[in-house]
Order: structure tokens, then sequence, then C-alpha cells
């Protein structure tokens, strides 16, 4: 299995959060950017999330939660 597929694996895997992070990020909108401070790989949102929710919405790479990019 490649790394990025590790990694993609790795994020699903419902590993609680850290206390910095566990209040989740809200609601992404369509076209908000994150970023991994560690490797650098970044996502973009295609649609906005309306999950019932805005808390339990995470973005986490190399371990630790992904930041949103302004």
């Amino acid at each position: 299995m490649s790394t990025m597929t590790e990694k993609m694996s790795e994020a699903g895997s419902g590993a609680v959060a850290t206390k910095e992070h566990e209040d989740g990020m809200g609601n992404p909108k369509k076209g908000e950017r994150f970023r991994c401070r560690q490797c650098g790989m970044e996502v973009q949102v295609t649609a906005d999330c309306h999950c019932s929710d805005p808390m339990g919405v995470h973005f986490r790479c190399c371990g630790a939660e992904m930041q949103k990019v302004a």
C-alpha cells in the first residue's frame, strides 16, 4: 500500500483529535482550503458541509489537524 493510501485510510480511522482541536472546525464551505503543516498537502472543499454537528468535522494529515488556509 502506498504512503498516501495509508494516510488516507488513517484519516477516517476515528482516532480521537487532540485537545487543541477537539471542537472541530465548524462547517467547511465550498472553496475553503486546508493545509497540513508537516507535509504541505492541501485539500479544497468542493461543496458546503451541511452536517447537523459542525463540531464533528475534522481534516487530519500526518497525525495532526489540518489548518485552514487564509
